[in-house]
Formats: C-alpha cells, sequence, structure tokens
C-alpha cells in the first residue's frame, strides 16, 4: 500500500478536517460545536474514501459501477436531461423559469422577516411542495421533519438564538399588554 498520486487528495481531506477539529478545540464550548458537526462526520468520510483508495477496492467497483450506467443508459434510450434539454428551451422559458426561482427565494425571504425561521421552514415547505403538486402527506412530513431538524440541530444542539421574525414579538408585547 504506497501512496500514489490519486491518493494524496484523500489524504488531503482527512489532514483537512482533522486540522479544523484540532483548531476547534481551542474555541470556547458553543463556539467549537458547529465546527465539529461538520468536521467529525467529514472526517470519518474521508477516512473512509482514504481507505477504499488505498486497499484498491475502488477499482472493482468502479467496473460495476460502469456496468450499471451502460444498462440504464439503454433503459432510458440514450436521453440526456443536462445540458442538451436547456439548450432546446427557448430564451422565454429560461427567464420564466429564472424569475420563478427568484420569485421563491423572495417569498422565502419576506417570510423569515415576517414569521421568523422557526415558522418560515414548515410554511414555505408545505407551499412548495403542494405548488409542486406533492401529496398532502409528503408535504406535511417533509415540512414538519425539515423543522424537527433545524430545531434539534440549532436551537436544542448548539442552543443558539434563530431570528424569530416580527410577528413574534409583536404577538409576545400584545399578550402581555
Amino acid at each position: 500500500m504506497k501512496l500514489q498520486g490519486r491518493h494524496y487528495f484523500s489524504l488531503f481531506w482527512v489532514l483537512f478536517f482533522a486540522g479544523f477539529i484540532y483548531i476547534s478545540f481551542g474555541y470556547q464550548y458553543k463556539a467549537r460545536l458547529i465546527p465539529l458537526v461538520v468536521c467529525v462526520p467529514c472526517l470519518v468520510f474521508a477516512l473512509y474514501r482514504f481507505y477504499v483508495e488505498l486497499s484498491g477496492k475502488e477499482e472493482a467497483v468502479r467496473v460495476e459501477e460502469d456496468e450499471r450506467l451502460k444498462e440504464i443508459k439503454q433503459q432510458v434510450g440514450e436521453i440526456s436531461l443536462g445540458h442538451k434539454a436547456m439548450e432546446k428551451l427557448d430564451q422565454a422559458e429560461k427567464q420564466r423559469r429564472l424569475w420563478n426561482i427568484l420569485l421563491w427565494i423572495a417569498m422565502l425571504l419576506v417570510l423569515i422577516f415576517v414569521a421568523g425561521f422557526m415558522l418560515a421552514i414548515p410554511i414555505f415547505t408545505l407551499a412548495y411542495m403542494r405548488f409542486k403538486q406533492e401529496t398532502w402527506l409528503l408535504s406535511a412530513l417533509c415540512s414538519l421533519g425539515l423543522t424537527a431538524g433545524v430545531y434539534l440541530a440549532f436551537v436544542i444542539g448548539t442552543e443558539s438564538y434563530l431570528y424569530e421574525g416580527m410577528l413574534i414579538p409583536l404577538l409576545r408585547q400584545a399578550m402581555q399588554s
């Protein structure tokens, strides 16, 4: 198992994430949580990748994946949905899609500003998925799951303050009056 040129990139990522983990231990408790939450899983994946490349198991997997890809291409009929499909779109359709994306982003930003993160996440996710004609069950489960994930990771896990928006403080003030 001698290091070759193709192994250095994976070794770089192992050292990179290990370095960030080492540096984060110099931070205060709350400040080190996010680097650790991000870098520890990345280090595990980088170590796994480095091991796979060193052991040579990758070549056999690559041949098997190439065969699967050839089968999939034959089943699909060599249809390319990437860049070629975008070339077929006329300029008006490209502009419409761009404005659609920008509108959804603007709606999310306004919703966060007005209602805060913890209300904007489920409302936006539910609205977007329903607009894209997903089922109510899938839309509700995704919006609840995303909200729960953000709440667990940021509010409970890191004890962070997430922006409450304009609505929550106004309601809190109205309730106190």
